[in-house]
């Protein structure tokens, strides 16, 4: 993989971003997904959702796994929203 993002290639970036997350994966594997991903969506902007509801019900149901119960004070200061919020995602979590 190229050491320095070039102007407006922002694969590069996002690969090195998870390439720190995941030190694990050897170099070649990143090396076989960015030529994948030229092959499939070169020269096109893709567009990456945020998904931030799918992460909340991870973080959620990690808690609720872990404690037994979820403390939504914690949670809520943790994610960034209410404590109404994440009672709603709560009842998200039991469907």
């Amino acid at each position: 993989m190229r050491g320095a993002s070039l102007a407006g290639d922002n694969l590069l970036e996002i690969i090195a971003a998870a390439r720190a997350e995941m030190p694990d994966i050897p170099a070649s594997a990143w090396e076989r997904f960015e030529a994948v991903v030229r092959r499939q969506f070169g020269a096109q902007r893709v567009y990456v959702a945020a998904r931030r509801k799918r992460e909340q019900l991870r973080v959620i149901e990690q808690s609720v796994a872990q404690e037994q119960g979820a403390d939504k004070r914690r949670l809520a200061a943790e994610l960034g929203v209410s404590v109404r919020r994440i009672n709603q995602l709560l009842v998200l979590c039991r469907e």
